[in-house]
């Protein structure tokens, strides 16, 4: 038998001797009380038979850890609280892990001004939370919704600004769960430049006034044939000059 053992049946002998104690007590001191007043209503009889073993119960229980104390000790049975565990230590990844923790469970609850009906967003496990202190919720494979820290007067970073970001596209800000919804729905942007071709070939009024060489359907042209003709007279105005006609 291993002094474990030997300890955890020690301590249930006690305990189980304690119980018959208070038991005992309680039970005895209310039934007498209960005999004793027979002159009284029933209910009345009762109630005070009860109340009277209360406390005979309660006095008892503390008399009897009072006796049974040096005996607990002597067999190493006293009784210690639950068993705690064991508190990590700050190092430095520990105090990285608790940063990232601590940003998602900053960026869930301040979500709650974006969705009052406490949703998704302010659930800190749909949080992923960075050392520096913002966080990611992903939403598509796509797009995802940022909360960024924003410096205030007091409480460091407590305030969050929310920006919703899809691959490709600058992030946008973010105010409530409708502009959220709103953006999810609407179709991505297109960030892809037409070429400068591309935007001729799609205005057939502007290749037209090209073509014609009329100024009101193609300006661009009109303006570049006056600047010509503008180049061609100081053109023939220095050659004059050089010639000495002027």
């Amino acid at each position: 038998m291993t002094d474990t053992l030997r300890t955890r049946l020690a301590r249930t002998a006690l305990d189980t001797a304690d119980s018959l104690a208070i038991v005992t007590a309680g039970a005895a001191t209310g039934l007498t009380t209960y005999r004793t007043l027979t002159r009284r209503r029933p209910e009345i009889r009762i109630t005070l038979a009860l109340a009277v073993g209360a406390l005979a119960a309660a006095a008892t229980d503390q008399h009897a850890y009072k006796a049974l104390a040096p005996l607990r000790r002597r067999l190493g049975a006293e009784h210690h609280g639950p068993v705690r565990e064991a508190v990590p230590t700050p190092t430095r990844e520990q105090l990285t892990a608790d940063a990232c923790a601590d940003a998602a469970r900053r960026a869930a609850s301040g979500a709650a001004r974006l969705d009052c009906g406490h949703g998704a967003l302010t659930k800190a496990e749909n949080w992923a939370g960075n050392p520096d202190g913002s966080a990611t919720c992903e939403i598509t494979a796509t797009a995802r919704l940022l909360a960024v820290p924003r410096p205030t007067d007091r409480d460091g970073y407590a305030s969050r600004t929310y920006l919703f970001a899809r691959d490709g596209e600058r992030p946008v800000p973010i105010h409530t769960i409708a502009d959220l919804t709103a953006l999810l729905d609407g179709p991505a942007a297109d960030t892809a430049q037409p070429a400068d071709g591309e935007q001729e070939d799609g205005d057939p009024w502007a290749v037209l006034g090209k073509d014609l060489a009329i100024a009101e359907l193609h300006p661009t042209a009109a303006a570049d044939d006056e600047d010509q003709a503008d180049q061609d007279d100081d053109d023939q105005e220095a050659e004059a000059h050089a010639a000495g006609l002027l």
